[in-house]
């Protein structure tokens, strides 16, 4: 971002040409946008895309600029693809401002003479093949596995946060907000996880073994699910204890034991990104630390209390499994080798097929692939900027540009986010406006404003996703100093945007409420009966199969997926407008998630069994696991009232098929659990038919 868009400035001084120089250079940032977190080859074809969209959109633009109704025709077509684009997450939101970015801007200083219409176009062309020189450069140079180890590091990462969570043990709250605690870690930590997969989808057991790297990374990924879990269950055993009643140096041991914890996981996620032997080093003397630390607590007094001693038992346990998977870890990074930069492993034939055509049809099919929440939201995203862009037009506003432009940036697929989106932006507009205008009375001659834009264009990317408001600020000091170089900056253009920043913000909040919006209060039982019955399926997968499934983590991702979006829509239908929420859901949610843990820990259970055991369950372990599919299916017979469109399948034949594993006593203990559960959740789903949430 800073060389694209700093350099045609550059030239832009140097040769006098500055208003040439800043079309090049809106053109090159809304390419810069595009996130770069793929392979090499994905990397190319995204920046090419975004390119091709930048030149297809800004011609539109220019084209249509003219005529007020030819512009809202193309700004409708804009804000829809655009907002589809978004849609897909991270692999494409930096196209969608290649789109609307653009044609907004061209259309706001249409060309209206031949001459003036190729002189644009050829500037715009320059703007987008620069970002794509100075990305697929960068790209050549980085190691060719280098992207994935980063997805991978980021989820060993936000494990040391969960790591570091836990540790706290809900000293200063009560059993249910650190419950609630452990589970928003829990839930970051699927969703580093959940984004990894969209840039690397394919799992350790589908991988071609030949290809040693990406194997061998898939496998660490799948570490670091496991480390996950563990960890999670210790949080689980840390709400059984009553840490102030604990001897102060069993506390001290205990808090010193996770804190060895997580400095190995955090060194971990270093090693992964740098390969470099002394964090290596540092990783396996962290590891060697906790080994000693879990073998002096062993060898302490444990408290009288049986549930306390159970529970610091459990936790010393999973700790020694955790252990395990993080020296399998740093095994998996020394067994991938050295990581190559990419120009000595593409070879030119290889690079010639990177943008082959059935990787644009696979791409179009995933863009056009569309639920009735995207078709929504992209119908009144595109609505709403229709109908700014139409205000911006008829009634002439000066720079009125950035009404549609603030519509499209703060309205969200939810009204929740796009309040707080569009909050941001005003803020941040307005502070950044008035430093912008603070900084424009220093001395000219010492290139300072220059040197501000730099580190402008670092810092909106650093912070975009940290602190929106924050971005804000920044993208706003960016423009300010932008324009200022172009032309004479004066206090009305600023008071101009910013009246229409505000007025955006507020016509795409509006827009969220009142023009097809999707309110959570309805989707939310359709989302939780999604959960509740991929944990059926998981658990169909556990017990009921011919043998214990070896991609189990399959059904686990799964289920912890779907979790995951449940509990996001409750706290969506929490911040919604109305009337008092019912908080009903969020114990069905806990329960749900729960049982996914219990899930988990009889498969870690079963692959830490030392030898392959051929002997199937007791006729008193089938009995208990006939008894708990038998409480799934009250459960299931709900979910229709919640989600009608749900396809249900049950098994009918459980009395005549075996679990194909005889249980632990560990894992008997997490069946009874999960009957609890289970029959919890019933008593509670019988009365939530009954409680309105219009």
């Amino acid at each position: 971002m800073a060389l694209s868009g700093t350099l045609p400035i550059i030239w832009g001084l140097a040769t006098g040409k500055l208003s040439e120089a800043v079309w090049i250079t809106l053109t090159a940032e809304a390419v810069c946008w595009v996130e770069l977190k793929g392979s090499f080859s994905w990397r190319v074809r995204t920046l090419f895309t975004g390119a091709a969209l930048a030149m297809i959109f800004s011609t539109i633009g220019t084209f249509t600029g003219t005529n007020i109704w030819m512009s809202m025709v193309a700004m409708f077509i804009a804000g829809y693809l655009a907002t589809l684009l978004k849609s897909i997450g991270d692999r494409a939101s930096g196209l969608a401002l290649c789109v609307y970015m653009l044609f907004i801007i061209c259309n706001a200083y249409p060309a209206k003479e031949f001459p003036e219409i190729k002189h644009r176009l050829a500037l715009v062309a320059i703007g987008a093949s620069w970002p794509v020189i100075v990305g697929i450069f960068v790209s050549l140079l980085m190691p060719v596995q280098e992207p994935f180890r980063r997805q991978i590091a980021l989820i060993w990462r936000s494990i040391a946060v969960l790591v570091t969570t836990i540790s706290k043990g809900g000293a200063d709250k009560n059993k249910r907000e650190f419950s609630e605690d452990i589970l928003l870690k829990e839930k970051d930590v699927r969703t580093a996880i959940d984004n990894s997969y969209q840039f690397y989808d394919r799992m350790a057991h589908q991988v071609n073994k030949k290809n040693n790297q990406q194997y061998q990374l898939s496998l660490l990924r799948k570490n670091a699910g496991l480390v996950a879990v563990n960890i999670t269950a210790m949080g689980e055993e840390m709400e059984h204890i009553n840490i102030p009643q604990l001897d102060e140096t069993l506390r001290v041991k205990a808090a010193t034991l996770f804190s060895a914890m997580n400095e190995a996981v955090n060194r971990i996620s270093v090693f992964i990104v740098t390969l470099k032997p002394e964090e290596k080093l540092l990783a396996m003397s962290h590891i060697s630390r906790l080994k000693k630390l879990l073998a002096l607590i062993r060898e302490y007094p444990f408290p009288t209390d049986h549930k306390q001693t159970t529970a610091i038992k459990r936790i010393l346990q999973l700790t020694d499994r955790t252990i395990k998977l993080m020296e399998s870890a740093i095994q998996r990074i020394e067994h991938m080798g050295k990581d190559i930069p990419v120009y000595r492993s593409y070879s030119f034939l290889k690079t010639t097929f990177v943008l082959r055509p059935q990787y644009l049809y696979s791409n179009l099919r995933v863009l056009f692939n569309t639920t009735s929440h995207t078709t929504r939201y992209a119908l009144r995203s595109a609505i709403a900027a229709t109908l700014a862009l139409f205000i911006f037009k008829w009634f002439h506003i000066d720079h009125g540009y950035w009404l549609p432009f603030s519509v499209m940036i703060v309205i969200q697929p939810y009204f929740g986010a796009t309040f707080k989106k569009g909050r941001d932006r005003i803020a941040g507009t307005l502070l950044g406006g008035i430093v912008g205008s603070l900084l424009l009375h220093l001395p000219t001659g010492l290139h300072i404003k220059e040197v501000i834009l730099f580190f402008t264009f670092i810092l909106m990317v650093y912070y975009l996703k940290k602190q929106y408001a924050i971005a804000v600020f920044i993208i706003t000091l960016n423009l300010v100093l932008l324009f200022n170089i172009e032309m004479a900056y004066n206090d009305r253009i600023m008071i101009t945007r910013a009246v229409c920043t505000i007025g955006g913000s507020l016509l795409a909040i509006a827009s969220g409420y009142a023009l097809l919006p999707t309110w959570d209060k309805k989707w939310l039982p359709s989302h939780l009966a999604d959960a509740i019955y991929s944990n059926y399926e998981y658990f169909i997968a556990t017990f009921y199969k011919e043998k214990t499934p070896s991609n189990w983590t399959r059904y686990k991702r799964a289920s912890e997926s779907k979790n995951s979006n449940v509990f996001d829509s409750f706290n969506r239908y929490i911040e919604e407008p109305g009337k008092e929420k019912s908080l009903a859901f969020y114990d069905l949610i806990t329960y749900n998630v729960r049982i996914t843990r219990d899930l988990n820990n009889i498969h870690l259970e079963q692959d830490e069994k030392k030898s392959i055991q051929n002997t199937i369950a007791t006729s008193q372990q089938q009995n208990r696991i006939n008894e708990c599919h038998d409480e799934f299916v009250n459960i299931l017979k709900y979910l229709p009232e919640y989600n009608p469109d749900i396809k249900l399948n049950t098994l009918n034949n459980t009395r005549e098929i075996s679990s194909p594993f005889m249980l632990n006593e560990a894992q008997m203990i997490l069946l009874e659990k999960l009957i609890i559960e289970l029959k919890t959740m019933q008593g509670d789903m019988e009365k939530l038919p009954h409680l309105s949430l219009a």
